[in-house]
């Protein structure tokens, strides 16, 4: 950790460098290109023109009091001078009106100008207005606006600027306190943290002093990124230190000894969470992966296997070929083939437009899933007629594509369901089992779209493919009752189809519709009752335990009560937790004369 006397340098330093890039900041918006001369510090106090000012030439009686002809005046120290005449003596409520009347005029840049002085004093004063009327401004002018005021504001009142900064949304709140925090000079850093926890800003008063802390050990990579994993700060703010770090380290040492930098990314990252070591190896092997890998290729086992597809993936963008041929030469498969998947994945993606003409590339034992991976990359990107037509190409050629054409069903049902299943019925053979899983895929999808259209299509199959179960299961998963309930009449009876009614009854239940739940039952056989008592009884318990105890002593025979009482007694402890009165009421049905199925 840093002493208190270097905290304070690197607080000055910071707080020098936002003054400046401030100051640049407010000298370019403040000041049109043929002013440019003129310089306008935030640290400087507007307020201190004296009479002598001169305007221009003119007497000092003829300068404007109104704020739209104060905007015409062409020099902007003219109109600093006249702007400042008229808010001598003026409070919150005056500038805050001369601000409201300027935002209805014509934009301008000398309007833009003048409102950035008039927020700049009413900052001072009160800065709660004057981020009420940022909102008010365009959105393009946010940004510029709310630094402004906070940087006014906080050297008036630090404090006061917090507590109004803090209630902003995102992302305004998080910039405009880290711009307070940089330009106070009032508080301590002790104050400071106390105030950022009363205000639950500690997030953006920590990422402020890591920063701090940062730009002393910037050229200490270890103890830099050792910083970094403690702060307590959120991630993709470790992520932007560790970027820094990074880079600083990359810019001192070059890319010459990329294997002992990777050596000691993996003694301090291994054990950590896999977005920070893979944000500094990525920006460790962007410019030069080919140079990364094969200095990767001389570490331990366990540094290739960490960090070989973040280098990869790099060297894939600048030149996908020579990166395939490094993980496909016989050695590189002789000691890293379990790891071929997961590097192929990049490259697949990156030549999936060119795949058919680069599939011999790929290790033959890989040729069947890098085709269905980049199948499932073109499906989210091509036309589905050049996927079918590219499928067909492979198949020519003698590859296996029935899992492929299963996985773009897949992709191709959530965008155009009836397309997709038109195509399906038709073309059954060119997927696994006769077809199977792609109407098990797509037939979810069709319900949402065309319920009826669905069971039609469900009927046409025989029973023992189970179609319907996966139209229901569409529709209950998509909370859809009625219109699952509309089919119901449709479903053929089969053992198979069974579970729809046990299904339909507990989406009845958890919507609290116990009697609808019930009546279900009434259209069963009855050597199906018993079952589908039991499908009710799990998810009926973990929605309404209470209904459930209540219904039970009405259920429609000893039989059922029994089954039903020795179902909830058979529950598994996560499901429910009877009290004692419950369970002997319990178990009481379970006394009756009757024989389990």
């Amino acid at each position: 950790m840093l002493s208190a006397h270097q905290k304070q340098l690197a607080l000055l330093l910071i707080g020098l460098t936002g003054g400046i890039g401030l100051g640049l900041l407010f000298s370019i918006v403040l000041f049109s290109p043929n002013q440019a001369d003129e310089r306008w510090s935030p640290n400087e106090t507007p307020r201190l023109e004296g009479p002598d000012n001169s305007l221009g030439n003119e007497d000092l009686t003829s300068v404007p009091r109104d704020i739209a002809d104060i905007i015409e005046l062409e020099s902007a120290l003219d109109r600093r001078v006249a702007l400042y005449r008229l808010l001598a003596g003026k409070g919150v409520s005056e500038i805050s009106e001369l601000l409201s009347r300027s935002l209805r005029l014509e934009p301008t840049q000398n309007l833009y100008l003048v409102q950035q002085l008039l927020f700049v004093e009413l900052a001072r004063l009160e800065p709660r207005k004057s981020v009420e009327l940022v909102w008010e401004t365009e959105r393009v002018r946010w940004e510029t606006l709310f630094d402004l005021v906070a940087s006014y504001s906080s050297s008036v009142n630090a404090e006061e600027a917090l507590r109004v900064f803090s209630k902003l949304p995102e992302p305004w709140k998080s910039r405009s306190i880290y711009v307070v925090f940089q330009s106070q000079q009032s508080l301590t850093e002790a104050e400071l943290a106390e105030i950022a926890e009363a205000l639950s800003i500690t997030n953006t008063y920590n990422t402020w002093i890591t920063e701090i802390e940062i730009s002393e050990l910037i050229d200490e990579p270890r103890v830099a990124f050792d910083l970094v994993l403690t702060a307590d700060i959120p991630d993709f703010q470790k992520k932007r230190f560790l970027t820094q770090v990074t880079s600083r380290w990359i810019e001192r040492e070059g890319t010459g000894s990329i294997s002992s930098m990777l050596s000691l990314v993996y003694e301090e990252f291994a054990d950590t969470k896999s977005i920070y070591w893979r944000t500094v190896v990525a920006e460790i092997v962007a410019t030069e992966p080919h140079i990364a890998w094969e200095q990767l290729t001389s570490l331990p086992v366990d540094v290739q296997m960490l960090f070989n597809d973040v280098i990869f993936e790099a060297w894939v963008d600048i030149d996908p070929s020579a990166a395939i041929q490094a993980i496909t030469s016989q050695a590189y498969l002789n000691s890293m083939i379990s790891e071929i998947p997961t590097l192929l994945e990049p490259w697949i993606q990156a030549v999936s437009g060119e795949i058919l003409e680069n599939i011999d590339l790929v290790p033959r034992d890989f040729q069947i899933s890098a085709i269905r991976f980049a199948i499932n990359h073109l499906a989210q990107h091509v036309p589905p007629e050049d996927v079918i037509e590219l499928l067909e190409r492979f198949k020519q050629r003698g590859f296996n594509t029935l899992e492929a054409t299963d996985s773009f069903v897949g992709i191709w049902s959530r965008k155009d369901p009836l397309a997709t299943i038109d195509w399906v019925v038709q073309n059954l053979e060119r997927g696994t089992s006769n077809g199977q899983r792609m109407l098990w895929t797509t037939m979810p999808q069709v319900a949402l779209a065309d319920p009826q259209k669905a069971i039609e299509i469900a009927l046409e199959h025989p029973v023992e493919k189970n179609l319907e179960y996966s139209v229901m299961a569409g529709l209950l998963g998509e909370e859809r009752i009625e219109s699952a309930l509309s089919l119901l009449p449709q479903i053929r009876e089969s053992y198979l189809n069974e579970p729809i009614f046990g299904s339909m009854a507990s989406a009845l239940i958890e919507v609290g519709r116990i009697e609808d739940a019930l009546a279900l039952a009434e259209t069963l056989r009855e050597s199906q009752k018993p079952r589908f008592y039991v499908w009710m009884v799990l998810p009926w318990l973990q929605d309404d335990l209470d209904s459930l105890l209540e219904y039970l002593p009405k259920l429609e025979s000893a039989e059922i009560r029994s089954l039903v009482a020795g179902t909830i007694l058979d529950a598994p402890d996560r499901h429910v937790a009877l009290s004692e009165k419950e369970l002997e009421f319990v178990q009481s049905f379970i006394s009756e004369e009757t024989d389990q199925p």
